[in-house]
C-alpha cells in the first residue's frame, strides 16, 4: 500500500536535503550574529530545502533512470517501484510547491533566490543543457545550488551582503565544487555507458580525486589562516579537527568497492564544514 509513495520519496534524495539545510541555517546565522527564530528555521531551512531539492533530485531520478539501470538497478525506477512517467509528474508537483512556498515565506527579492535554483536544477537535469553531462559545469553548478545561492539568500535575510558573508560563500562553493566530483565515482560504470563527459572519465580517476580531495582542503587550511590576521574570529582554528577525516576519506579513495562510502562521507564532510562556519562565526564554539 505505502509501496510507490514510499519510491517517490526516496527520488527525492532526502539525505540530500541536509547539506541545503545547514548551508541556509549557517547562513543566517552568519548574518544574524546568533541563533535564528524558530519559525524561520523550520520555513526556510527546513521546509523550502525539502521541496527545492525535492524537485531536484526527482528531476534526476527521471533523466537518470538509465544510468541508475546500471549503476544502482534497486533505485525507484529501475526496480520497477514506481514508472517513470509517475516521477516526471511528481517532480512537477514539487516544482510548483517550492515556487508557491517560496512566495509565501520568503521576501520578495529572495523568492529569486528560490527560482534560481529551481531553474539550475532543471538546468543540470535536463536537456538541451544538462550540465550534468558537461564536465566541470556539472561541479560548479552542484556548489553553486547547494552553497552559494542558499548561504548568500539566507544572509540577506537579516542584514546585507557584507565581505564575511561573501568569503565565507566563495570559500565553501570553492570546497563544494571540488568535493561533489566525488559522485561522480558512483555513477562511473553508468557514465561510461552512456559516454557522458564526467571528470573521471576525461580526466582520469587519478586527477579526479586529486580535485576532490584540493575542494575539501581549501576551508581546512584557509579560514585557519585568516585567524590571525583577524579576517574571521577565533573559532575558526576548529577547522583543523578536520584533517583527521580528510585522510580518512583519502584512505577510502584506494579501493574501488568504498567508492560509494568516500563520496558519503565527502558530502557529510561538506555539510559539517559548512555548519562549523556558522557556528564559528557566532562564537558558540568559545
Amino acid at each position: 500500500m505505502f509501496e510507490k509513495p514510499v519510491a517517490l520519496i526516496r527520488t527525492m534524495r532526502p539525505m540530500t536535503w541536509i547539506s541545503v539545510m545547514i548551508t541556509i541555517f549557517a547562513g543566517m546565522m552568519i548574518s544574524l550574529g546568533e541563533v535564528p527564530p524558530l519559525e524561520d528555521v523550520v520555513l526556510k531551512s527546513v521546509l523550502l530545502p525539502v521541496f527545492v531539492l525535492g524537485y531536484a533530485n526527482s528531476l534526476n531520478a527521471y533523466t537518470d533512470c538509465r544510468i541508475d539501470e546500471i549503476t544502482r538497478p534497486y533505485r525507484a525506477i529501475p526496480s520497477g517501484t514506481v514508472g517513470k512517467r509517475a516521477v516526471l509528474y511528481f517532480s512537477v508537483f514539487l516544482f510548483v510547491g517550492a515556487l508557491i512556498i517560496s512566495v509565501l515565506v520568503l521576501p520578495l527579492f529572495l523568492s529569486f533566490f528560490a527560482v534560481t535554483g529551481l531553474i539550475l536544477a532543471t538546468a543540470y537535469s535536463a536537456r538541451p543543457t544538462c550540465i550534468k553531462a558537461r564536465g566541470p559545469a556539472a561541479p560548479l553548478a552542484i556548489a553553486a545550488g547547494y552553497v552559494f545561492i542558499p548561504l548568500v539568500g539566507a544572509s540577506l535575510l537579516y542584514a546585507g551582503i557584507s565581505f564575511d558573508v561573501l568569503l565565507i560563500a566563495v570559500v565553501l562553493t570553492a570546497q563544494t565544487a571540488g568535493a561533489s566530483v566525488s559522485k561522480d565515482f558512483v555513477d562511473l560504470k553508468g557514465d561510461f555507458a552512456l559516454n557522458m563527459d564526467t571528470l573521471p572519465l576525461t580526466m582520469g580517476v587519478r586527477n579526479a580525486w586529486l580535485i576532490v580531495f584540493a575542494g575539501l582542503l581549501i576551508p581546512v587550511v584557509l579560514f585557519p589562516l585568516l585567524v590571525p590576521v583577524h579576517v574571521l574570529p577565533v573559532g575558526f582554528l576548529f577547522y583543523l579537527v578536520l584533517f583527521l577525516w580528510f585522510f580518512y576519506i583519502v584512505h577510502l579513495t584506494k579501493n574501488e568497492k568504498t567508492y560509494e562510502k568516500a563520496y558519503i562521507h565527502t558530502f557529510f564532510f561538506c555539510a559539517v564544514s559548512i555548519l562549523l562556519s556558522g557556528i564559528a562565526y557566532v562564537g558558540v564554539i568559545i
